[in-house]
């Protein structure tokens, strides 16, 4: 065999691997070649508070610092965490006090306790309620920690007089890693509301999607580079959910691992998909929030600067 035969066929062999290798990272694809510039102007007129996202929501009774109720309008009226407890030192959220139990409120007043063992905590702020099965009842999605395993996760629901957990992501598989929800919405444009979460968002920074699917949560994609909390911070809303493109189809916004750019992303076909990525002049540190004006959506950012910014296209 020649020299030149010998490279040739080389050249094609780890090609091929190349090609299968980045087949089955599935890496994200770009839906957006126009790469439309963003406009990111400082607002100074004062419009927009420092928080820039007033939480608003009643705080928890018996519950976290800094815990709030969440409400809603199906079966379960409002959710909301207590009990709290220091046996899970990890603070992430900026103190050793985590909640031991889970409460809900019914339409009719009834409450319901869902209590963890000792091994375990809800490493969290607020639960959040979703109908994920469309079926007319709501969910309550959670975050618990365990002490030798870090986060994941999990599902809430009534079922006439009980109140179970009824589904839940594995594990992460190590103490002291936590992972942070961001938004819960349809982002696969099939109405069913997809959970979306930063898995190690101070490290890794995978972002997953998941769907409640035959009573089970079920992955539908994912990527690294992304972040929805600085650590140590109790706020954990650093994203937002905003139709980028005019598709009908909601699209996630969040930082990046860096949280020094803003990025929107969604699901197509079944994969991830990046549409845009807008570099920020300093890091993300508050909730994300949106407003109208002149005819169109801005989102707003407050950075590590101290100062906020208006995103919008031209």
């Amino acid at each position: 065999m020649s020299r030149r035969t010998l490279i040739a066929l080389c050249v094609l062999l780890f090609g091929g691997i190349a090609a299968v290798y980045a087949q089955s990272l599935q890496l994200p694809q770009s839906v957006n070649p126009q790469q439309v510039e963003w406009i990111v102007e400082e607002i100074t007129d004062g419009s927009i508070p420092q928080e820039v996202v007033p939480d608003t929501r009643a705080v928890a009774p018996n519950g976290l610092p800094d815990g709030r109720v969440a409400t809603g309008t199906g079966d379960i009226a409002e959710a909301w965490y207590s009990e709290p407890t220091t046996r899970y030192g990890h603070a992430v959220l900026g103190d050793g006090i985590e909640a031991g139990a889970l409460r809900v409120k019914t339409q009719r007043g009834e409450i319901f306790t869902f209590r963890l063992p000792s091994t375990e905590v809800f490493e969290d702020i607020t639960p959040r309620l979703a109908d994920l099965d469309l079926d007319g009842r709501t969910e309550v999605i959670t975050i618990i920690s365990s002490q030798s395993e870090g986060a994941s996760v999990a599902v809430f629901r009534l079922n006439g007089n009980a109140f179970n957990k009824i589904a839940q992501t594995p594990f992460i598989g190590r103490s002291n890693r936590w992972l942070n929800i961001a938004e819960i919405n349809n982002f696969g444009g099939n109405r069913r509301p997809d959970i979306a979460f930063v898995v190690t968002p101070h490290l890794a920074g995978i972002l997953q999607f998941y769907r409640f699917r035959n009573g089970n949560l079920v992955r539908i994609a994912q990527a690294a580079g992304f972040s929805n909390h600085a650590i140590g911070s109790r706020e954990l809303r650093l994203s937002t959910v905003a139709d980028v493109n005019g598709n009908g189809i909601p699209d996630l916004v969040l930082p990046s691992l860096a949280r020094n750019e803003l990025v929107i992303v969604g699901i197509r076909q079944q994969s991830f998909a990046e549409l845009e990525r807008i570099a920020l002049p300093a890091r993300i540190d508050r909730a994300i929030g949106q407003r109208e004006k002149d005819g169109s959506t801005e989102i707003i950012v407050g950075l590590d600067n101290g100062k906020i910014y208006a995103i919008r296209r031209p």
